[in-house]
Order: C-alpha cells, then sequence, then structure tokens
C-alpha cells in the first residue's frame, strides 16, 4: 500500500472559495501535492495526465458534474478507475446518495464540513478503495 499522504490530490470545485477552504483542509491533513480544477472536464483532463491518488470532488459544477466525472472514471480502465473519490456537495437527499454509490463514490460529505469531517471521509473512501 502506497503512503497515501504522499499521494496527489485533486479538488474539483467550482466555487473558488470552497475550493481553497478544501485545499487548506487536505493540505493540513498532510497532503503536500495538490492540484485544483474549476470544473469536472478540467478534472478529467488532470486525471488524464495521471498520477492522481484521491479526488474530492463537488457534485453540481459546469461543464462536467461531479457525478459525469466519477462515472467516466468508473468507466475507464486502471488505474484511472481505481482513483478513490469523495463527493463533496449540499445535496443529501437518500435518492442522491444512493445514485452516487451507484457509480461508485467511495465516500460522501455534505456540505458544510469540517476538517474532522474531511479526515474521515478520506480515510473511508481509502478503506473502500486503497492507494496503490
Amino acid at each position: 500500500m502506497a503512503d497515501e499522504k504522499a499521494l496527489r490530490v485533486l479538488i474539483a470545485e467550482d466555487n473558488p472559495n470552497l475550493r481553497r477552504v478544501i485545499v487548506n483542509i487536505v493540505r493540513k491533513l498532510g497532503y503536500s501535492d495538490v492540484t485544483e480544477a474549476e470544473d469536472g472536464e478540467k478534472a478529467w483532463d488532470e486525471i488524464l495526465k495521471g498520477g492522481i491518488g484521491l479526488l474530492l470532488t463537488d457534485w453540481r459544477m459546469p461543464e462536467l458534474n461531479g457525478l459525469e466525472l466519477l462515472k467516466r472514471i468508473r468507466q475507464s480502465a486502471p488505474p484511472i478507475s481505481t482513483i478513490p473519490v469523495l463527493m463533496i456537495t449540499a445535496a443529501d437527499t437518500k435518492n442522491e446518495i444512493v445514485t452516487a454509490g451507484k457509480f461508485g463514490v467511495d465516500a460522501y460529505v455534505v456540505k458544510p464540513f469540517n476538517i474532522a469531517t474531511i479526515g474521515e471521509k478520506i480515510q473511508e473512501a481509502f478503506r473502500k478503495r486503497p492507494p496503490r
């Protein structure tokens, strides 16, 4: 199992202020290699470059939403299909949570959140899909 803190983390969030908050939280949790994308298409481009070990993505984004991004990831060949994905969203209905699970999300965080919640959910994602 890889040292998870050394993994490259991708944050996909269209709100720049919230993206900065998430980046800061992830860095405080000990991850130093953090990449940002302001929409799902840019996130997908980063994923295709390779080397992403964890994705934290918003559900609702322009160009390509988080659910569509998740579908692309899970329909890809390894190593892309094996990226742990944590969905961060304001959507907290049972139907949306079930839908995200159906398409292979590893953990789910409802806004608002704090550093402890993000840390717990990252660990939950790694338990379901250990880093390589």
